[in-house]
């Protein structure tokens, strides 16, 4: 996945779970593998919260 920011951008890789499974989707954790501009040597992850019906909350932590 490719997140787009202000200044670059991000990419993450990781698995996403329980999309065939009835109800909200599960949190998840990306790892940051890298980026451009800004973001060119970051490193880190993404976490995904469902925060309500269609709604996610994605938090980035750059280490």
């Amino acid at each position: 996945m490719t997140y787009t920011l202000p200044g670059g951008q991000l990419t993450v890789q990781g698995m996403y779970y329980g999309i065939l499974n009835p109800g909200p989707p599960p949190s998840f954790d990306s790892a940051i593998t890298g980026g451009t501009g800004k973001y060119e040597k970051a490193r880190g992850s993404v976490h995904a919260d469902t925060i309500g019906v269609g709604t996610r909350r994605f938090t980035i932590h750059l280490a």
